[in-house]
């Protein structure tokens, strides 16, 4: 049987197929804006087409179809979501407005910079009399008329999308899950979202805006997911259909749809599972970038563990779920340069996208992008993109650069394009470095691995800049996130709030809620068919010293709380605390805030195959004229074809790599080398 993983990036859209005998391809199609599915299938028709069957034949043979979707994070990014309303309880329609006051940018405390507008307007926001006590306790009973009476005002505003976020529903949810009943019956059409179910924790703004964000997106999530599996169905798929999270784990179609922010950024959360697969054998802490057509995300692999984080902001919304802990700018391989107020050149993150695309496309774009400049350094072979299935215009990309970049600056077209190659390859460094020291780590001490169709050309002098002294460009680098998708287990995060200093906690109370996530957790698992012995439960607590604001996520002992359990986790803390932060206090009390757990199911794992060494006489392709800046000019240097270079093969810089999906630049500075697997292993000379 195959299996199938598709990721939908905003220029391409990568496929890989693999089989249980080892064997790997590789596909890409442009991204159609509008109709993401068609990427999906040009993808799997061109699998059909290289096994020599047709689409329907191939599809019977797959056993499972593993997907890292946008359509959530676009519909978040553009605002174009659901119509969405709000029941909150009586008195507290502000939540989402008030936030923390915390001003999102690069001026937090600059009183003169507005707060972003919430994805939902006041307007529709309704309060109903209810009313939870801190400990649970109801206080004031649901008024379900009132209940009654918002939906109905929301049927005749056309509202698509109800979100119902109730004070403490994470300690009861029974007025949340009443309301939530009525929401549905009185609006048939509606995706309805309770914020007991989608994240029954504490602070009130996280919890109500992550809610909500869920709401916004569930009904495009839903009906997106919803006529690519009908699309699939109707040409002979009888497989699973599975979702990559936002966590790095999978989950099944119908767990997604119900709380679809668990697909927030879920492409690119597949990527560090490839880097510790891949890497994992020459480094345990690996920095994982991903360069495509549109964004560089960049992601951190401490001790062979993704680090999570949950305190994401994505377009200005909070969401406070667990999440890889990936950060995203603009710059890719269609990052458009362009000149800000002072003169001064930048480069992204606007994009040209896959329409109308980098000049060099030919699809109307005449704006110098990345790859323009690519193209006209001589690092691009124009007759060899995607393996030759698109041919570029180099006339055009050179046009682009001189009219829009050369001219301005007075230079000629080989420096300007080497501007605009050094200036987007600043940007990705300095998004590198941040990650590192948010973090406190120093990037000297970690593999970089490179991924992205435009990430083999850029990823060497990124590392220069960042004092990364290995690179490794994985043989699957053009479809990094789709290869990682095929690794991750089955996994679903739950929390609970439980608020107690450590020498107070109540080890009944604790081990009864860690009890009953694992009842949830074992459920979800079993739902998609996972065996009792394959699943494994994983708890952790939050805390913090009495008096921080911030908490740090701590491994908890697998057994049940008990006095020596609880001295444990103590130290446990410390230690985390001082790995965080380089230093503890050992001698302040400490508290919890939440207990966690993460089931997991595990799943069947690639074994690749190893490539057999031989010669190299057949893997040079010949030369080609490249420029390389100021400090070296133009250079005539040796060019290599990816798939004849043998496992062991050593090539010094400057060089050219070249697969029909990426192309690997070798700078002067750096020698390459072949691992046994395909993967071209960068080193600094020096």
């Amino acid at each position: 049987m195959l299996r199938v993983s598709v990721d939908i990036g905003g220029t391409f859209t990568d496929m890989v197929v693999t089989d249980r005998d080892g064997s790997v391809s590789m596909f890409k199609s442009p991204s159609t804006p509008g109709q993401l599915a068609q990427g999906v299938m040009d993808c799997l028709r061109k699998a059909a087409a290289e096994r020599g069957t047709t689409l329907a034949e191939l599809l019977e043979q797959v056993d499972c179809i593993i997907h890292g979707t946008t359509a959530t994070t676009n519909a978040l990014i553009t605002r174009t979501g659901a119509k969405t309303a709000i029941i909150t309880t009586e008195g507290f329609r502000d939540i989402i407005e008030l936030r923390r006051g915390i001003r999102i940018g690069h001026s937090p405390y600059n009183l003169k910079v507005p707060f972003p507008k919430p994805i939902v307007s006041r307007d529709r926001v309704v309060g109903v009399a209810e009313r939870v006590r801190f400990d649970g306790q109801v206080i004031t009973p649901l008024d379900e008329a009132a209940v009654e009476a918002a939906c109905r005002r929301f049927a005749g505003e056309d509202i698509e999308a109800v979100a119902v976020c109730f004070l403490f529903s994470y300690l009861n949810p029974a007025h949340e899950r009443r309301a939530a009943e009525i929401c549905r019956r009185v609006l048939p059409g509606a995706y309805v979202a309770a914020s007991s179910d989608i994240l029954p924790a504490s602070r009130e703004f996280e919890r109500f805006n992550t809610t909500v964000v869920a709401a916004y997106g569930g009904p495009v999530f839903s009906s997106y997911i919803d006529r690519l599996e009908e699309d699939l169905r109707g040409f002979g798929f009888t497989g699973k259909l599975l979702l990559i999270q936002s966590n790095g784990g999978i989950e099944d179609k119908e767990a997604a749809k119900r709380n679809p922010v668990s697909t927030l950024l879920s492409g690119p959360a597949a990527g560090p599972a490839a880097g510790v697969f891949l890497g994992g054998g020459y480094s345990d802490n690996i920095i994982s970038v991903d360069m495509g057509g549109t964004s560089f995300e960049v992601a951190l692999i401490r001790n062979g563990e993704t680090l999570l984080t949950t305190e994401t902001w994505l377009s200005e919304q909070r969401l406070a779920v667990k999440m890889v802990d990936v950060h995203s700018i603009g710059a890719g391989g269609g990052s458009v340069a362009w000149f800000d107020p002072l003169g001064l050149l930048r480069v992204g993150p606007q994009s040209a996208g896959a329409v109308p695309g980098p000049a060099c496309y030919g699809r109307g774009g005449s704006k110098a992008t990345v790859t323009d400049a690519n193209v006209a350094l001589g690092y691009i072979a124009p007759d060899y993109f995607l393996g030759g299935e698109i041919t570029l215009d180099a006339a055009a990309a050179e046009a682009a650069v001189a009219r829009n970049v050369a001219e301005r600056l007075g230079q000629d077209v080989a420096e300007a394009a080497f501007a605009i190659y050094d200036i987007v390859n600043e940007s990705m460094a300095d998004a590198l470095n941040e990650r590192c020291t948010k973090r406190g780590f120093d990037p000297r001490e970690f593999l970089l691995i490179s991924a992205g169709g435009a990430g083999g050309l850029h990823a060497a002098t990124i590392a220069e800049k960042a004092k990364v002294r290995r690179v490794m460009i994985p043989r699957f680098a053009s479809t990094y996130c789709a290869f990682g998708m095929q690794l991750p287990d089955y996994s679903h995060d739950y929390v609970r709030s439980y608020a107690a200093r450590a020498d107070a906690i109540d080890a009944a109370k604790a081990n009864n809620l860690f009890a009953e996530m694992e009842a949830e957790g074992r459920a979800a698992l079993a739902a998609v068919g996972v065996h009792p012995d394959r699943m494994q439960f994983v708890r952790s607590v939050d805390m913090r010293y009495v008096g921080q604001f911030h908490e740090v996520d701590v491994p908890a002992p697998a057994r049940d709380l008990d006095e020596e359990a609880i001295t444990e986790l103590v130290a446990a803390f410390h230690a985390a605390h001082s790995a965080r932060y380089h230093f503890s206090l050992p001698d302040r009390r400490s508290e919890l805030l939440y207990l966690r757990l993460r089931a997991i199911g595990a799943t069947p794992k690639i074994k690749l195959r190893t490539a057999e060494p031989a010669g190299m006489r057949q893997s040079l392709k010949g030369k080609r004229r490249a420029y390389f800046g100021r400090a070296h000019g133009w250079a005539d240097i040796d060019v290599y074809d990816a798939a004849a270079l043998p496992a062991g093969a050593t090539i010094p810089g400057p060089a050219l790599v070249e697969d029909p999906t990426t192309t690997i630049l070798i700078p002067h500075a750096f020698a390459c080398e072949v691992d046994r697997y395909g993967n071209f292993l960068m080193t600094h000379k020096q």
